[in-house]
């Protein structure tokens, strides 16, 4: 049976998305290749017709995750960009790591990567930086909102639900409505 031209693409895509659902959940040093490939329903052999390394792999998540949350604040409207802070700030993103950001999830561990991950996730956060500028009117705002939205889900996570997780994520809500209040921008 022969394959699409475009088999190999769609099956790395798939494979990299349901990698990085995994990898968010359950962290990625701690999977291994073969629970990795049995969340994108591939045997562990499949891997290396895909990735040279584990390495590799992360490097390819990164990028998809980076991408994914950039598009998501690229939002034309102040009320839809409010309406994305509302969802990232929400206890389902707290509650379900795997289908959310990679900054909370995954930073640390792409703190400890090779060059080649560290670089690909310096570009990634200059796009998903860039986006935020587009909202907030500076670079120093931008910096700030990213720190403050991915530093609360992370403490968030560490906190059994209830109401100090209920306050943190009200908390980071409210300043991150004011950060984007205060700029100028599209309305």
């Amino acid at each position: 049976m022969r394959y699409a031209p475009t088999h190999k693409e769609e099956a790395r895509s798939r494979l990299v998305q349901a990698t990085g659902a995994l990898a968010k959940q359950k962290g990625f040093a701690a999977s291994g290749v073969d629970s990795l490939m049995a969340a994108a329903g591939l045997t562990s052999g499949a891997f290396y017709a895909h990735f040279r390394s584990k390495n590799e792999l992360l490097k390819a998540i990164v990028e998809n995750e980076l991408q994914r949350s950039a598009k998501r604040f690229a939002a034309p409207t102040r009320e839809q960009a409010l309406e994305v802070l509302r969802r990232y700030l929400s206890a389902a993103h707290v509650e379900h790591p795997g289908s959310g950001c990679a900054l909370p999830a995954l930073a640390s561990e792409i703190a400890r990567a090779d060059a080649a991950t560290r670089q690909v996730f310096a570009q990634g956060i200059g796009e998903l930086q860039a986006r935020l500028r587009d909202l907030t009117g500076d670079d120093a705002t931008a910096w700030a909102l990213m720190a403050q939205l991915a530093g609360a889900v992370l403490v968030a996570r560490a906190l059994p639900p209830g109401p100090e997780r209920e306050a943190l994520l009200a908390s980071a809500l409210q300043q991150a409505e004011r950060m984007l209040g205060a700029a100028p921008g599209p309305s």
